[in-house]
């Protein structure tokens, strides 16, 4: 019995020739893990959606995992991988330190790095998870199917 949910996040990122400018970013995943007995073992769920990256991406399938062991390690790694606008692959590597101390901004602040398909870092980015507008829909989301 797979476990699924979905999460939006959005914000910026600058490449790294042009440190000040900050161009738009967001994505849209569903999580989903194969079994329960996997994801137990593992806490680990594959990511697929898609990826709006000003300059980059326009609507872009996105593909990837997240780390949900955060009792364990203390942070929740996005990894996921798309193809630009220019029909490259990048790379979007980012990780949530959850704090108890600020567990509202370290649970819904993700700060990353974008990646070129050499591994080459092109660029840096802030996304937020906006709870005052999506928590009850992420929250109905989460389903055993």
């Amino acid at each position: 019995m797979p476990l699924t949910f979905r999460e939006t996040m959005a914000g910026a990122w600058s490449p790294t020739d042009a440190p000040t400018d900050q161009r738009s970013l967001s994505f849209t995943v569903r999580a989903l893990s194969r079994s329960l007995p996997r994801f137990a073992w593992r806490r680990v769920v594959d990511l697929d959606g898609t990826i709006d990256a000003e300059g980059l991406a326009t609507g872009s399938r996105l593909y990837g995992t997240l780390g949900l062991d955060v009792a364990r390690t203390g942070t929740l790694p996005y990894d996921f991988r798309f193809r630009g606008n220019d029909g490259k692959r990048y790379r979007f590597i980012g990780q949530k330190e959850v704090a108890l101390s600020r567990l509202l901004e370290t649970m819904t602040v993700l700060p990353a790095e974008v990646r070129d398909e050499d591994d080459s870092k092109i660029g840096d980015a802030t996304v937020r998870f906006d709870a005052a507008r999506d928590l009850f829909t992420f929250l109905k989301s989460w389903k055993l199917v």
